[in-house]
């Protein structure tokens, strides 16, 4: 919170400026009412070192303690009470050749091939500072994708542009083919995939034995017949030896 009376003023007056003056100067655009989200006011603030440690809580103190207050909140909005300096979108006179705009990291492929959208706002924010479209796009994301836009092929292909400020430019879309940009990141190889033909599963009862392992198995354990003449020659033998013995 405001450590002290003049920080408060230092506060109300910066709030006054950025909401009722110069809000294109930290990449914001009021909506029709002069409202701007307090959460994206949060955001274009944490990009500036001198105010990146304001949080919400300061920005209600100013609202109940300051008086008369210089900003009026309405849920999750705020805005300045005096407007009368606040800039208004007017078509530009001139424009510059490039712009620059920020998009989300996985929206680029979509938008290299159907152009660029509104996201969640009514127009796309351009710039010719590259550093205030970073800090726009950092409000999203991280690592946000910067685009270059040649606006001659833009216009041609029939974007309207509005001017916003000194430093912002609104578009209602940026067809594809007029804006470059990084390239995409190669695509890993895919790795090779095991077949997907099923093995046939083996069911009881369906073994089937190798027929010439057995074969050469029962000729190396077969014992050696004899001949059957022998045989009885043997036990022919065997009774008359019996018969002299006496038995």
């Amino acid at each position: 919170m405001p450590k002290s009376p003049n920080d408060l003023r230092k506060l109300s007056k910066f709030m006054e400026y950025i909401l009722g003056r110069r809000p294109d100067e930290f990449g914001l655009l009021p909506d029709d009412q002069g409202f701007f989200k307090i959460k994206t006011l949060l955001q274009a603030l944490a990009g500036d070192p001198e105010w990146r440690h304001i949080r919400g809580g300061h920005i209600q103190t100013l609202y109940v303690t300051e008086r008369p207050s210089p900003i009026e909140i309405q849920n999750d909005r705020v805005r300045a009470c005096h407007r009368d300096h606040l800039p208004a979108p007017t078509d530009p006179a001139t424009l510059p050749p490039l712009l620059y705009t920020a998009i989300r990291r996985r929206s680029y492929p979509v938008a290299l091939d159907k152009g660029v959208r509104p996201a969640g706002a009514p127009y796309v924010l351009l710039s010719p500072d590259i550093a205030l479209i970073e800090r726009i796009g950092r409000r999203t994301d991280n690592d946000p994708i910067i685009l270059t836009v040649q606006v001659a092929a833009s216009k041609t292909a029939g974007t309207h542009y509005l001017q916003y400020g000194e430093a912002l430019y609104l578009a209602d879309f940026i067809e594809a083919g007029t804006f470059s940009g990084p390239p995409l990141p190669k695509e890993k190889p895919i790795a090779a995939q095991p077949s997907s033909t099923p093995k046939e599963p083996v069911k009881p009862g369906s073994f089937f034995p190798d027929l010439a392992t057995i074969e050469r198995k029962g000729a190396t354990q077969e014992r050696p017949r004899r001949n059957e003449a022998d045989w009885k020659k043997d036990r022919r033998r065997a009774r008359k030896d019996k018969a002299r013995q006496g038995y």
